[in-house]
Parts: C-alpha cells; sequence; structure tokens
C-alpha cells in the first residue's frame, strides 16, 4: 500500500483473510477467553501424560486454521511450556486427507515434517535407553527396527527418509538387513510406526513434553466415502490407544450445510467421540468481541511511537456503524469489510478513515452481506 505507513501508522495492512504462512507475522489479537482455552489444554496435556483429543468447532473463517499456525509457533510453545516448567511440546499441523488412502496421506504429512538428521544428533546420548524403550513398545520386531533406524547413526537421514517415503526399490530393501529391515511398510505399518514415534519423541520428556498434531478442515469427512470415514475413525481411535501417553490431538471442524452438530454422529463413531475430552467453541463474535481483536491487531501492527486513538484510522463511530450493518459475521468476513475500507480510503488518500468516508465505500464493502 501506497502511503500506509506515513498516513495510517500502520506497518502493513494488518486484515489478514488466509493466515500468514510465515510463523513470524502470526500475531494473536483479541478473543483472549479462546487463547486461555487452548494455553491451559496445552498445559495439561504437558503436565499430565494421558493423551487427550479435542474438538474445535466454528464457522468457516472464524479462526481455527489460525489458532493451529499461532499454537505451533516455537515462541508460542516455549513460553507455555516453560509455565510449567516443562520442555516443549512437538507440534505438527495438517489438513485432513481426502484422496483414496487418508491413513497412508496422514503417515506422509509426518514424515514430511519430521527433521530425522536433527531427531539423530538430540537423541544421541539416549540412544542405548532410547533402543531398550523401543523394545517395550508393542510386538512387532519389523515397526522396532524400523523405529531404532529412525533414531540410530547406522543408517543416514536420507536413507531411512526414502525407507519411509517407500522410495527404496526392493534390491535397497536387501542392503537394510544388517538392521533387520526385510521389507517395505505396509498399511498396517502406519499407524502403528507413528504410535512408536511419538512414544520415542517424548521418552522422559528430554527434549518434548508431548505431541501435538492438528488435523484441519476435519469437516472434509462428510465428502469422503464410507470406508474412508471407518478408516480415519479407526486411525483416531488406535493412535490414541497406541500412544496413551503424551498426545494430544486437536481436529478444527468447521459447521456447514453438510456437517452440523447434530451430524457429527455419522462422520464421528462414539468409540471416538467418547475419547474428545474439550471442546473449544468459536462462537460468532459479538460487538464488544470484534472491538477488542480490532484495538489489539491495530496495536500491535502500528509503526513505532505512533500517538495515535485506540481505532486510528478508523473513526469509532464506522467501526460501530460497520458492525451493526454486517450484523452476526464470522471474523473473516469482518476483516474482508476492513481491508477493502483500507485499501480503498488508500488508494483515494483518505484519511482518516471517518463516516463521510465510509459512506462514500459503504456499498462496495458491504457487497458480499447476505
Amino acid at each position: 500500500m501506497s502511503e500506509i505507513n506515513e498516513q495510517y501508522k500502520l506497518k502493513t495492512n494488518p486484515f489478514r483473510l488466509t493466515p500468514s504462512v510465515n510463523s513470524e507475522e502470526l500475531i494473536w489479537a483479541g478473543f483472549n477467553e479462546i487463547k486461555e482455552k487452548f494455553e491451559n489444554r496445552i498445559k495439561k496435556s504437558i503436565k499430565i501424560p494421558n493423551s487427550t483429543l479435542a474438538l474445535n468447532w466454528g464457522e468457516y473463517g472464524s479462526g481455527k486454521t489460525h489458532a493451529a499456525r499461532y499454537f505451533s509457533k516455537n515462541d508460542v510453545l516455549l513460553g507455555i511450556a516453560s509455565q510449567v516448567d516443562k520442555p516443549i511440546p512437538y507440534s505438527m499441523l495438517m489438513s485432513l486427507p481426502k484422496g483414496r488412502e487418508p491413513i497412508y496421506s496422514l503417515f506422509i504429512s509426518v514424515i514430511d515434517k519430521l527433521d530425522i538428521k536433527d531427531l539423530k544428533e538430540k537423541f544421541k546420548e539416549e540412544l542405548g535407553e532410547l533402543q531398550t524403550f523401543i523394545d517395550t513398545i508393542g510386538s512387532n520386531f519389523h515397526i522396532q527396527n524400523v523405529l531404532k533406524a529412525i533414531f540410530s547413526d547406522d543408517i543416514s537421514h536420507i536413507d531411512i527418509k526414502n525407507y519411509l517415503y517407500g522410495n527404496m526399490s526392493k534390491t535397497e530393501i536387501k542392503g537394510l538387513v544388517e538392521l533387520e529391515i526385510l521389507r517395505s511398510l505396509n498399511i498396517d505399518d502406519y499407524t502403528k510406526l507413528l504410535a512408536g514415534l511419538f512414544s520415542c519423541l517424548t521418552y522422559k520428556n528430554k527434549f518434548y513434553s508431548c505431541i501435538i498434531l492438528w488435523i484441519d478442515e476435519f469437516e472434509d469427512i462428510a465428502v469422503v466415502n464410507n470406508s474412508n470415514i471407518d478408516k480415519i475413525n479407526n486411525f483416531l481411535r488406535e493412535i490414541l490407544d497406541s500412544t496413551p501417553n503424551n498426545l494430544l490431538i486437536f481436529l478444527n471442524l468447521t459447521q456447514s450445510a453438510l456437517v452440523t452438530v447434530e451430524d457429527l454422529g455419522q462422520y464421528i463413531y462414539e468409540s471416538v467421540e467418547s475419547r474428545i475430552k474439550e471442546k473449544i467453541n468459536f462462537d460468532l463474535p459479538t460487538p464488544s468481541m470484534f472491538k477488542d481483536y480490532l484495538k489489539d491487531l491495530l496495536k500491535l501492527n502500528r509503526i513505532t511511537d505512533a500517538d495515535v486513538d485506540d481505532y486510528f484510522p478508523f473513526s469509532p463511530n464506522v467501526v460501530d456503524a460497520l458492525i451493526e450493518l454486517q450484523g452476526d459475521v464470522s471474523l473473516r468476513k469482518f476483516n474482508e469489510s476492513l481491508s477493502l475500507l483500507l485499501e480503498l480510503s488508500d488508494m483515494d488518500k483518505k484519511c482518516p478513515i471517518d463516516m463521510p468516508v465510509f459512506e462514500n465505500y459503504k456499498s462496495e464493502i458491504l457487497w458480499n452481506k447476505d
């Protein structure tokens, strides 16, 4: 934007329509009650070893994906962990797969995020004890041997990653005979291997206190076939049962025409729903929540030492008028209107954004109102 720093005292247009992929740009504004719920849930999972399933529920654009990305930031997780004097959680965010093999896709999503070279270095001094611990995980020797290979120096991080991806030929797999890895992974191995991996990562809580697995866009379960609904539910049940300690799974679920609260039973089986220990609702914001959010967001994005009012560059009566005209809307729609209002005002060099400016652009910024 041309003169946003000079005129509007802002570093950039703060009204993101989609969550930032750059973690440094992710901030939290307003909605302190929801923030506190996530902080407390994560603290509980850090302090209490029992594995937990939590459901985050709200309309499209209510901030669930933003929450997942914000609470996956290293500095945020370090801050939460330090409050209870524990190591940082290991957090991973992925979307619910919609393809033919959802469990394989979830497995690959975890492997994509795994820095095996770093893990080998971290656990180097613990390797002997860790391998003894791995021998106690289940009764599948093949899974145990693959887990040992992930953490040991007997195979390079590149080779073991190629193996996990399924990229090794039969001839190359024969070269792993000394590690007692005699075959490739199959569909029955993925959940068992992930459960073992999560248990290893949190071994003795030396490096990681718990695993946080965020599954975004869980409402897409409504568009997969019945076979895959079964597989996804079985995965959730099995991964929680096989990782009884130090695992926190968040399911981000958007209320839609296909999925309502009453419909949940069709997609989340009783065996999984009974494991949901907490539900965090992203309700439509009230006018006071919008105002608190806006003040926080503007403050966090202001240029240094800007001596302006809380809502600047917007006049307080503009904020009130916009909230009243929008009615009950999601945070995303609120941001859309403010973003467009700021851009139009900047283009025409209108500052501050008072009621005459607002009236001039009103029809354009409220075009998508139902």
